[in-house]
């Protein structure tokens, strides 16, 4: 009997460690970069790492449209969307490295954050793909031309 029920007890807490959890989770804002060169931000304000901000041409624009848009861009894969901000991998062609881009929108403003997940310097890859997602969201009339 008493081995039953340490059995049943053992089997019960085993499962409750296998809880999934809360499937809902709040997505962090897009935020400024750290101290290493490889990551560029519209949050930031350091000139080496501060992107000029990406101004929506009203607050009507769609954020699927937003996140298609980027989504076309080559080595583009979307990762997560939820409400107003969405997180892509990009994937360089040659070394194959991986790289985040967050976008999260407010009002008619964009944020944007491109950082390399691997190594220090990334030789004005980051700043690069934010200027081609800028040029892009502008072709399709989505931002408005930077000042």
């Amino acid at each position: 009997m008493i081995r039953t029920r340490t059995l049943g007890l053992l089997v019960a807490l085993t499962l409750t460690g296998c809880s999934t959890g809360d499937k809902i989770m709040k997505q962090p804002p897009v935020t400024a970069c750290g101290d290493s060169p490889n990551c560029v931000s519209s949050k930031d304000t350091r000139p080496k790492f501060a992107l000029s901000p990406f101004t929506l041409t009203s607050e009507s624009v769609r954020f699927d449209d937003i996140v298609n848009t980027i989504a076309s861009l080559s080595g583009a894969k979307l990762i997560s969307q939820q409400d107003n901000y969405a997180h892509f991998t990009f994937t360089t062609p040659v070394l194959r490295f991986v790289d985040d881009v967050e976008i999260s929108v407010h009002g008619t403003e964009l944020a944007l954050r491109s950082a390399s997940r691997v190594g220090y310097y990334d030789f004005g890859a980051n700043r690069r793909r934010a200027d081609a997602i800028r040029q892009a969201l502008r072709d399709t009339k989505l931002i408005t031309p930077s000042p």
